[in-house]
């Protein structure tokens, strides 16, 4: 009977161990995996090799935001300039905007490149504002940009 109850302890226990010490290895995989999981959605989340995104970035604009907006002086809120063209490096970066100051109607109008850098935004009433430290008087005796 003594070697009886041996077995019938050893059959009990297989179940025990197996479930028990599997059951939390198991879960241990289980968490290794949703961690894994995770963090494999946050790099492809961070990753800029994406092919497509799905949103707008925060702080993200459209170019057609930008084109024909109005560009006004910091100092005095008046109205400068308007953009009309971008100057996109090889990355795909903005460097500058184009500003056409000065004329009336588009006659006597003049196109001067101002860096990106200097150009504030804010947003006001969900529009886009954009801000420059210069006059249309500064803008006018800087250098026209020409288009090549």
């Amino acid at each position: 009977m003594n070697r009886f109850t041996s077995l019938k302890l050893a059959a009990a226990m297989i179940p025990v161990l197996a479930f028990g010490i599997g059951g939390a290895m198991a879960d241990e995989h289980e968490m290794d995996t949703n961690d894994g999981n995770a963090m494999e959605e946050q790099d492809a989340n961070d990753r800029d090799d994406a092919p497509h995104i799905d949103r707008m970035p925060a702080q993200g604009l459209h170019a057609s935001d930008l084109m024909d907006k109005k560009v006004h002086s910091r100092d005095s809120d008046e109205e400068v300039g308007e953009i009309s063209d971008l100057v996109i490096d090889q990355d795909g970066r903005i460097i500058a905007v184009v500003i056409g100051t000065g004329g009336v109607l588009g006659m006597g109008e003049k196109d001067v490149a101002i860096a990106w850098d200097r150009i504030d935004r804010s947003t006001e009433n969900e529009e886009v504002k954009l801000y420059i430290d210069m006059d249309e008087d500064t803008l006018k005796e800087a250098p026209e940009y020409e288009r090549d």
